[in-house]
C-alpha cells in the first residue's frame, strides 16, 4: 500500500515529464541500406522461398571525395558455408531483394525486385573475405543497378563505422540496434527489416567456437557477445551502437554517436545470445576490397 502511494505521487507530482525512450537511428534509412539473400536453384533462377540471410550497403568515396565503390557486406558463412563447416555446398549465385523506388500500395503489383549476386567468375570468387580464417565477413561489389534510382535503397558511408576512440569508449551493458532479414515476416509485396535492440553483454578476449551442425568440426570467430535475440536470416545485419538520448536533452557528456560497430555472425539458442564481429575486422576486408586510391577515414568530418 505505501510502495503504491509512493509511485502514484511520483507519477502525479506536478512538473515531473515521463519520457518515452527511443532510438537515436535513422531508422528508414538503416532500414533502406539492409538487403535480403535468397538462394538461386541449379539453373541460377531466384527460389523465392528459400530466404537466407542478410547484407548491407556501403559507399567507399575516393581521395577526390566521390563516392566511387559501392559495397555489400555480410557474413562469411552466407557465401562460404563450407568455410563454416556446414552440409551446404557453396552457392555459385545468389539474388538480392530490394524495393522497387515506384510502387503503389493500393495495386496489385509486388514492389520488390530479384538482383543476381554472382559469386564465382570462372572459377575464382568474386568476394573479399580476410586473410584471418576467424573472421566472418565477406564484401562484395554491390550491383551498379542499385545506382540507378530504380531502388528504394541507400548506402551507408564508410565513416558510419566506429573509430577506434570511439569504440574504446563503449563497452558491457552499451546499448545496440541491427535491422535484418526475419523469415515469416520479411513482408510479401515490399522487404520488411525487423529491427532488434540489445545490450553489449561481453567482449572476450578469447575467440568463440561453434558447430554447424553436431557433426560439423569445430569453428573459431571472433566475436562479441550481445545480450539479444538474433534468428537465422539476421546472418549479415549490420549492428549499430545505439544512445538512448530523450528528446531534447545534453548530450554533450562524452557519449560517442550512433555508429556501426559489426555484423551479426551467429547465436546461441536458448541463450538470448548473439555473436557480432566487430567493425575493424569488417574494415579491414573493405580495405582489401577497394584500390589503393580509396578513402577509408572513419568519424564525422571535421567542421
Amino acid at each position: 500500500m505505501f510502495r503504491q502511494l509512493i509511485l502514484s505521487l511520483v507519477l502525479c507530482w506536478p512538473g515531473i515529464e515521463i519520457v518515452r525512450a527511443r532510438t537515436s537511428l535513422d531508422t528508414g534509412f538503416v532500414a533502406r541500406s539492409v538487403v535480403f539473400f535468397f538462394a538461386a536453384d541449379r539453373a541460377g533462377h531466384v527460389q523465392k522461398n528459400d530466404l537466407l540471410a542478410t547484407g548491407f550497403l556501403i559507399i567507399v568515396p575516393n581521395q577526390a571525395g566521390q563516392d566511387a565503390y559501392p559495397l555489400l557486406v555480410t557474413a562469411r558463412h552466407v557465401v562460404d558455408p563450407e568455410w563454416a563447416g556446414c552440409r551446404t555446398p557453396n552457392p555459385s549465385r545468389l539474388f538480392l531483394r530490394v524495393n522497387n523506388m515506384h510502387y503503389e500500395p493500393h495495386q496489385v503489383e509486388v514492389g520488390v525486385s530479384y538482383l543476381p549476386v554472382d559469386l564465382l567468375d570462372n572459377g575464382r570468387r568474386t568476394w573479399t573475405k580476410s586473410d584471418d580464417d576467424t573472421v566472418d565477413v565477406a564484401v562484395l561489389k554491390a550491383p551498379p543497378e542499385l545506382l540507378s534510382g530504380e531502388y528504394d535503397v541507400r548506402f551507408l558511408k564508410v565513416r558510419n563505422l566506429g573509430k577506434p576512440e570511439e569504440i574504446a569508449k563503449i563497452g558491457v551493458s552499451s546499448q545496440t540496434a541491427s535491422a535484418g532479414l526475419v523469415p515469416g515476416v520479411e513482408g510479401e509485396r515490399r522487404n520488411n527489416a525487423v529491427f532488434h535492440f540489445g545490450k553489449i553483454a561481453s567482449i572476450p578476449e578469447e575467440v568463440a567456437t561453434f558447430q554447424c551442425t553436431s557433426s560439423s568440426p569445430v569453428k573459431r570467430l571472433q566475436v562479441w557477445w550481445l545480450a539479444t535475440t538474433l534468428v537465422p536470416g539476421t546472418s549479415g545485419s549490420p549492428i549499430y551502437f545505439d544512445p538512448l538520448f530523450p528528446p531534447n536533452s545534453d548530450i554533450s557528456s562524452g557519449e560517442p554517436r550512433s555508429m556501426l560497430i559489426g555484423l551479426q555472425s551467429l547465436s546461441v539458442p536458448g541463450a538470448d545470445l548473439s555473436g557480432m564481429t566487430p567493425s575493424r575486422l569488417i574494415l579491414d576486408v573493405i580495405t582489401h576490397a577497394v584500390p589503393k586510391d580509396a578513402d577509408l577515414t572513419l568519424g564525422l568530418p571535421q567542421k
